[in-house]
């Protein structure tokens, strides 16, 4: 049975198996499934706007003519929806992958966790680029309606740089490596924060008492 979230936020000296049930065994507990929420959100929108940056901006792709808070909104919620399955399955894998190679040292596992994780979600979001032209970027059906509702469609757009397919994917994995990693070691901070172990809210109730 694969341990929850939690197996990461206090780690314990051991390593679980991992079978198909355990993906199911994981999001029972309510914490998980806080987790997968909590994560996802960073990845996509503090995530989606570092890549809007570098995107649009660094890499001058241009966009839309919508302002820059819809355009990293409009990219950000496309990467919510398609991107949080994928966390879905990434999240517990990286659970049991810390806890399997890194058994006797537990301050490592949170850290351990963070890199697998941030690792494969820069991996998934590789063909990002890609998808992100064909579904909602300049020219679209999704950004034609964005920008006739929140932009301005009388606006000549700017000349944007076009990069092979191979030189986006590239880029958007050296780009997302660092990015994600961080991102996801952050996430853990932040949900440590939030699912404070039950033993210590105890002690410090009977400490106040």
């Amino acid at each position: 049975m694969l341990p929850s979230i939690r197996a990461v936020l206090t780690p314990a000296p051991t390593g679980p198996s991992l079978a198909l049930r355990a993906y199911r065994d994981f999001y029972r507990d309510p914490a998980s499934r806080l987790a997968l929420l909590v994560t996802a959100l960073m990845m996509c929108y503090i995530g989606g706007l570092a890549m809007f940056w570098f995107h649009s901006v660094y890499l001058d792709e241009g966009g839309p003519a919508i302002g820059w808070t819809v355009h990293w909104l409009l990219d950000s919620s496309f990467a919510f929806v398609a991107l949080t399955p994928a966390l879905a399955l990434i999240m517990p894998f990286a659970v049991w992958l810390a806890r399997a190679v890194a058994p006797a040292s537990k301050r490592w596992i949170p850290w351990l966790y963070a890199t697998v994780a941030g690792t494969a979600f820069a991996m998934v979001t590789t063909p990002g680029p890609i998808a992100h032209d064909m579904l909602v970027g300049r020219g679209t059906w999704v950004a034609e309606r964005v920008t006739q509702a929140l932009g301005d469609p009388s606006a000549p757009l700017a000349p944007a740089a076009d990069y092979p397919p191979l030189a986006a994917m590239a880029q958007q994995l050296g780009a997302g490596v660092p990015l994600y990693v961080a991102l996801m070691a952050a996430t853990v901070v932040v949900l440590r924060a939030i699912l404070r172990p039950a033993p210590a809210r105890e002690a410090v109730g009977a400490a106040e008492g």
